[in-house]
């Protein structure tokens, strides 16, 4: 491991060569021609070497024409205007530009009936420079809003450059409608057809119904021995309507069979009975699964409703129809251990610092996971009040059912709460103490009820120091804040239920709150003091934090046993944070004094060029559970770049995620090819390949690679129509 950490170091780390040498340069603002200003006014501009009057009402002009006016431009080796009908005839060298496009031809006709003005061109090169279609035409008939091509091809890719065309008998496309039709078409890629359907319609700018790219992987099949299978997915999207869609995917599974996927989204219109909403639900169906000869399906929805601009309501429900669907059908989500379910209701008015919610949850098993309480249901109620003086008091309310699906051990908790405060703050100093009223009620089912009530007190104070420095020539503000805070919570019999406490860690925050539990149930008792000390290193001239550093440590007033162990202080928190330029380092750990043994640590440095260009090395250790990570990309070329991740247990020599793949991009398309290996249990293993086409600005054969890429290995842009 060490090895492969120090090779990928050297390899990412040994090059500084200018990030800005691996952007493609697209020659995004090419054009057919120099762009013209067009007239401000009705009248026509004409320029020409030569003009001579052939009849009564023609003009014959020739040698470098130009006609400009408030419509469009023509310009052209020979034009002849005819002001009875207002026709221009053009030959030689024509260019025409309009508001909308720009178009190079042998010869043109530009007619002017009413406030239309219509062009025909004949061996035409097109350019839409707002939207970057181009392509080639026999012939082009334009009346302003709505363009004819004749055996025609069309593209997105930049000027010049044709590795993907479509290719038609005839296109048109109507600004108006914002539709583009076409008929008799082949898609070619590198000159090759890979596609052919005798008509095609889609938007022009936004969405439309119609076919999305199809998507290809592979992926290994832990149930049965044999070769890894394939997955072939063809999705069509409907566009019903501005508020709606629908998403109707066919997904082959070459070892499963076919699965039948939707998914249905909309967004719910104000009206008198409520704000806004949204509504989205996913189907996936399985008939029969070739190796289980089981029906295996998935079902998503979700709710989400403004009731009114203080109240929100959340539906979202999540089922499968085994544990085991996410490794053997989906290939996703293989680390989780639960689907949960719930419904949510919240009132919140700010204005009287009034809150109040209905909460409540169920869970689903999958995969290896063992089951935990759920809310169900769990009601609140807070309220704040402000006096004079930054005084506040913060009451609060909370019941909530506890289910279990294996503990006897439920019930119904019942917490009230009252806290006091009084911030008082300064230039120099803040001072804030805090006072905590709580009872806490406990109606157990198989269990006699208990109950517990609890004050505590504490008193958080602060200096703010500062002085001018300098570092490497560069200006800076330090900042150095002592801290000092004293906690009492007398000693009280924890219940002998634990619903929802867990240890907190002795983080640098949670020493500062007297508190090592979260939650309700669990309460230590305190008479502490914590000594902390924070320092900021800020650039003067920007704002920016160059170095943070910060340190505390707890003292405890009557001796509490951590982990066994009587004493009388905590680990020592210290955390370092640390960026210049390219280049971030991050540091926490807890030390522990008396064993001179570092508890906990999290550690990751960073050198980050460009989203394409970057390494992350990160390193864990938890009471002797030690992870390492290594996320980056690096440029082989302007156009081919490779990618990796890996999430690695060190303490049992586990591999828990690893990603790596390799990309090529171009002005014009873009190929990746990308591996993710996800652990599952013991020795198995979940392997899935997938291989991404994109043809730029026309379609992506796996639209859902890119979030899954991003998600695994962090920092880097998957979206290659982006960069």
């Amino acid at each position: 491991m060490k090895k492969l950490l120090t090779l990928c170091s050297f390899a990412l780390l040994s090059s500084l060569a200018n990030a800005q040498g691996y952007i493609l340069n697209c020659e995004e603002n090419r054009l057919l021609f120099p762009k013209q200003t067009l007239s401000n006014d009705e009248n026509l501009d004409v320029v020409a070497d030569r003009s001579e009057v052939t009849k009564s009402d023609t003009y014959l002009l020739s040698g470098n024409v130009s006609l400009n006016s408030s419509a469009y431009y023509l310009s052209a080796d020979e034009i002849k205007i005819k002001k009875s009908d207002k026709t221009s005839t053009a030959k030689g060298n024509v260019q025409f530009q309009n508001d909308e496009l720009m178009l190079i031809g042998n010869s043109a006709i530009v007619k002017k009936q009413a406030d239309i003005t219509r062009t025909t061109l004949n061996q035409v090169q097109f350019h839409y420079p707002d939207t970057k279609i181009n392509g080639q035409a026999q012939q082009v008939v334009n009346d302003g809003t709505m363009q004819v091509f004749d055996d025609a091809s069309y593209s997105l890719c930049p000027l010049g450059n044709t590795d993907w065309q479509m290719k038609a008998n005839q296109i048109t496309l109507n600004s108006t409608t914002n539709r583009g039709v076409a008929n008799d078409v082949v898609v070619e890629f590198l000159g090759v057809p890979v596609f052919y359907t005798p008509h095609h319609e889609w938007v022009l700018e936004g969405r439309g119904s119609g076919f999305l790219a199809p998507a290809f992987g592979s992926y290994s099949e832990s149930a049965v021995n044999e070769s890894n299978s394939y997955q072939v997915r063809i999705p069509y999207y409907f566009n019903i309507a501005p508020d709606r869609d629908f998403l109707l995917t066919l997904n082959q599974l070459s070892s499963r069979g076919s699965v039948v996927e939707g998914k249905y989204r909309q967004l719910i219109a104000s009206n008198k009975y409520l704000d806004k909403g949204r509504f989205e639900v996913e189907g996936h169906y399985l008939n029969e699964d070739d190796i289980t000869n089981n029906k295996r399906w998935l079902l998503n929805s979700t709710i989400d409703l403004s009731i009114n601009d203080k109240t929100e309501l959340s539906l979202v429900t999540n089922r499968v129809s085994d544990k085991d669907y996410f490794k053997e059908i989906a290939h996703s989500d293989t680390s989780a251990t639960a689907l949960h379910s719930h419904i949510d209701l919240t009132y919140a008015d700010e204005a009287q610092d009034l809150s109040m919610a209905v909460f409540a949850e169920t869970e689903q098993l999958i995969n290896n996971g063992s089951a935990a309480y759920t809310r169900a249901p769990e009601v609140s109620i807070s309220k704040s009040f402000k006096g004079t003086d930054n005084r506040q008091m913060d009451l609060s309310l909370v019941s909530t059912k506890f289910e279990h699906q294996t503990s006897t051990t439920t019930g119904v908790r019942t917490h009230a709460q009252a806290n006091f405060s009084r911030p008082i703050t300064t230039n120099a100093y803040s001072l804030t103490p805090k006072l905590n009223l709580s009872s806490t009620d406990y109606a157990l089912d198989n269990a006699a009820d208990e109950n517990r009530s609890i004050y505590s007190f504490g008193l958080d104070s602060k200096l703010f120091l500062e002085r001018e420095t300098s570092f490497f020539g560069t200006d800076l503000i330090q900042t150095l804040t002592p801290r000092l805070a004293y906690n009492y919570t007398p000693s009280k019999a924890n219940p002998s239920v634990n619903f929802d406490s867990a240890d907190k860690n002795d983080s640098y925050e949670g020493l500062f709150s007297g508190q090592q539990y979260t939650g309700i149930d669990i309460i230590n008792k305190a008479n502490d003091f914590t000594f902390g000390l924070e320092s900021d290193f800020i650039d003067e001239e920007t704002g920016d934090t160059y170095l943070s550093l910060k340190s505390a440590q707890s003292f405890y007033g009557d001796v509490i046993s951590p982990n066994g162990a009587d004493r009388k202080y905590s680990d020592i928190a210290l955390s370092a944070d640390l960026s210049l330029d390219n280049f971030t380092f991050n540091n926490t750990l807890q030390y522990d004094p008396e064993t001179n043994i570092i508890d906990k640590r999290d550690s990751s440095v960073s050198y980050i060029l460009n989203p394409r260009k970057f390494l992350t090395l990160a390193h864990h250790d938890n009471a002797g559970v030690k992870t390492a990570e290594l996320y980056g990309a690096y440029p082989i070329t302007q156009k081919v770049h490779v990618f990796a991740g890996l999430n690695r247990s060190i303490t049992d020599s586990i591999t828990n995620r690893e990603t790596t793949g390799v990309a090529y991009e171009s002005c014009c398309w873009a190929l990746r090819l990308a591996h993710f290996k996800k652990h599952v249990s013991g020795n198995d293993y979940d392997y899935v390949t997938n291989f991404e086409l994109v043809l730029k600005g026309l379609a992506t054969t796996s639209p859902g690679l890119s979030k899954r890429l991003e998600d695994e290995v962090p920092n880097y842009l998957a979206n290659l129509d982006d960069f």
